[in-house]
């Protein structure tokens, strides 16, 4: 995990254009052209277009410095030419972003010293990250810097001094009196995460990403928490946004490969999960549907039983079947329907197709569904993911619940109403009670009725 760049407030909004025809002449006023430029997204735009312009014209005296303001550091180190002390800023600022702390370190060794405030702290931001951290030490106090680099850096110091608990304070401190200061909330989601706090340290790292141009170092640290809350999507996602900015940023492309693989890995697992739940449901006998007698007897006699016999066959071979028409056709599809599957599921091979609806009905979130329980404490969360069998519940009531509704967590009762449970055959009043006395010690309850769940929370 690396650590990067200062941050300074905003002034007034300028015409990108002006930067153009009339471009900074020293790194502070580069670094206050792109708070400027980029404190709106809309500017951020119309600025980053004016630069590609400048880059395809070959506009050397303007393409490095427009680069670096957009955060295209690979392209500001192509154009950047000459000797000054804001060409070595965007050199040693654009090392230091590309990962490339070593070539900054040896460039800032020097550059502290300028009493330009941007280049001074931007040659201390290197040589940190460079893990210089007696230079940084020695040197910081006597620089000409910032009054928000020079609280950053007391802060710092305090870190590297080992006073953890009063350099995090430091980095509060100028958080509450400067929320868009970059290093302080950085350096602050950086120590809590080595604390072992990933969700503070992600709520940072995430109000970083509104800030642009995104920091790489943010982007790397925030991917790693997201591996390991094994959101893989997400990680991945952080790691590919740089590699658009540099496809060949070796962390970057070494993470990606191996949360992409996660990914991967983790989709062929929740693919196994559905088709063990997919066959699990495909056991209910037909008997447990409240079907017209008609349809009853027609499936009776094609030698239906489950639901896996239904889904065997065809529209047109249900329809060829005598006393089977529309109406009885309708009836099965509603029923199939309920269940997030459909009629000619089976392959040649004997394997199923997984219907796209069946991962929405066949993985009920109970946590994210249940509005009508108000807001779940702890406790209530760590009881719907319990198995059922923890309910210690009567055979019959029981068998009904696992057996006929292929249910396996309390949470999935509660996807169903007292109606619902109890229009069940073999599921009668005495069940109810039996699983509603069980939930309401769990400070849990099943629903009355229809639309229930739209307003009312438990008493």
């Amino acid at each position: 995990m690396t650590q990067t760049e200062t941050l300074s407030t905003p002034s007034t909004s300028l015409d990108p254009a002006s930067f153009f025809t009339a471009p900074p002449q020293s790194a502070t006023d580069l670094q206050e052209a792109r708070n400027q430029f980029f404190s709106d997204s809309a500017l951020a735009d119309k600025f980053e277009d004016m630069a590609r312009e400048a880059r395809q014209a070959k506009n050397t005296a303007v393409a490095a410095s427009a680069s670096w303001v957009c955060g295209q550091y690979a392209h500001a180190m192509e154009f950047v030419q000459g000797d000054g002390e804001m060409e070595n800023f965007i050199r040693i600022s654009s090392l230091h972003e590309l990962g490339k702390h070593e070539q900054a370190s040896e460039l800032a060794s020097t550059h502290w010293k300028s009493k330009d405030s941007a280049l001074a702290g931007a040659s201390l931001f290197a040589l940190n990250a460079a893990r210089d951290y007696e230079s940084v030490l020695k040197n910081s106090p006597k620089a000409s810097l910032s009054p928000a680099d020079t609280a950053f850096f007391s802060a710092r110091c305090l870190e590297l001094s080992g006073d953890y608990e009063s350099a995090c304070e430091g980095y509060e401190k100028i958080l509450s009196e400067d929320p868009s200061n970059f290093p302080a909330r950085f350096s602050l989601a950086y120590r809590l995460d080595l604390y072992g706090n990933e969700k503070e340290a992600a709520r940072h790292y995430e109000a970083l990403l509104e800030r642009r141009p995104i920091s790489t170092a943010v982007l790397l640290n925030l991917g790693l928490i997201y591996e390991e809350r094994n959101d893989f999507e997400k990680s991945c996602g952080c790691y590919s946004a740089i590699l658009r900015r540099d496809p060949n940023h070796p962390s970057a492309r070494l993470f990606f490969r191996d949360s992409h693989e996660s990914l991967d890995m983790f989709y062929d697992e929740d693919l196994e999960r559905k088709e063990d739940h997919l066959m699990q449901v495909l056991r209910t006998p037909i008997s447990d549907f409240e079907l017209s007698v008609r349809a009853r007897n027609c499936l009776i006699n094609m030698d239906i039983h489950s639901l896996e016999d239904l889904v065997s066959h065809s529209e047109p071979e249900l329809l060829e079947f005598k006393n089977f028409g529309e109406t009885s056709l309708n009836e099965i599809k509603h029923v199939l329907h309920a269940k997030g599957l459909r009629l000619g599921m089976r392959r040649e091979d004997g394997s199923f197709v997984i219907p796209e609806d069946f991962g929405a009905n066949g993985y009920f979130d109970a946590e994210k569904e249940l509005h009508w329980l108000g807001e779940l404490t702890d406790d209530q969360r760590e009881s719907l993911e319990m198995q059922i069998s923890t309910l210690n519940l009567s055979v019959r009531c029981h068998r009904a619940l696992v057996e006929r509704l292929n249910l396996q967590r309390i949470g999935d009762i509660l996807r169903y109403s007292e109606e619902d449970l109890l229009g069940m055959p073999n599921f009668g009043i005495t069940s109810l009670n039996e699983l509603s006395s069980k939930l309401t010690e769990l400070n849990l309850r099943i629903r009355s009725g229809r639309g229930e769940e739209y307003g009312q929370s438990m008493e």
